[in-house]
């Protein structure tokens, strides 16, 4: 797995996060399993829609989680995850990237879909 987020400005009040990297698949490492890889993928996402729902002070409609997916995770994204498609980037050149994102209500949504569907998470051995 892998996975890298940043909260925006840095140094300065924090306004959004990004999600940078969301790598849950085992086959991209040559790897071929029968284990669920799906809710893990989710579980990252709403990870980090808790850390800026908590550490970032954007409005209600105004964008809270940022990410640009690469075209085969598009579908993911929109319909799975229910982020809002924004518009085509450049990630590198000759590369377009599809920009989503979760304003301060729909990450709180998403949030609670999601721990509707499995549940909330508790921290074993303080």
């Amino acid at each position: 797995f892998l996975f890298g987020m940043t909260i925006y400005p840095y140094p300065g009040s924090p306004k959004f996060l990004e999600i940078e990297q969301l790598e849950t698949n085992p086959i991209s490492r040559g790897q071929r399993t029968n284990r669920l890889i799906a809710p893990i993928g989710k579980w990252l996402i709403w990870y980090s829609t808790k850390v800026g729902l908590q550490y970032c002070s954007q409005a209600a409609n105004e964008s809270l989680i940022a990410l640009v997916s690469l075209t085969g995770a598009v579908a993911y994204y929109r319909d799975v995850i229910q982020m809002e498609y924004l518009d085509t980037v450049t990630i590198a050149p000759g590369e377009d990237g599809y920009a989503f994102r979760f304003s301060r209500t729909a990450a709180a949504a998403f949030c609670q879909r999601h721990e509707s569907e499995w549940g909330v998470p508790i921290v074993l051995d303080q």
